[in-house]
């Protein structure tokens, strides 16, 4: 092989490697703008889903508020009651509301339980059986 041959074929094996890495370049490049297109679509279909569940919870919260001034109405009672707390002013302590009493039983267990389809007997009877594990109830119920 003469040197012209070799420096032919030297020359198309450059321009074959410089094509090939410019293709793999330019398929590079489309990849990291697809994911940023993906990456961008998925914030608008997170943002999207949390505006929907948003939606979701405040249409429930509204469907429940009448249980709820319900629950609250039957928990004072208990709460005032000689199965429940024994307190004669209920879901009232030292001139005001039990805030922590209402948050505790209402929202976390008895709104969870109806959000997570129990009934309102089924949420109540989980509220009574978790205030039958507190430290106050046991203290009020001893030896009784």
């Amino acid at each position: 092989m003469n040197e012209t041959t070799r420096q032919r074929v030297w020359f198309v094996a450059v321009v074959v490697l410089a094509t090939m890495n410019l293709s793999q370049f330019i398929t590079n490049r489309n990849l990291l703008a697809d994911t940023a297109r993906t990456q961008a679509e998925i914030g608008q279909l997170r943002e999207q889903i949390d505006q929907s569940a948003r939606r979701l919870v405040t249409n429930t919260l509204h469907e429940r508020r009448q249980d709820m001034i319900a629950a609250g109405q039957w928990l004072h009672a208990f709460y005032q009651s000689d199965e429940g707390m024994k307190r004669p002013q209920g879901l009232w302590m030292d001139g005001h509301p039990d805030f922590e009493g209402i948050g505790a039983w209402l929202l976390d267990v008895y709104l969870a339980e109806r959000f997570n389809g129990a009934s309102d007997e089924a949420a109540r009877q989980t509220i009574i059986d978790a205030i039958r594990q507190s430290d106050e109830w046991r203290q009020k119920h001893q030896g009784g």
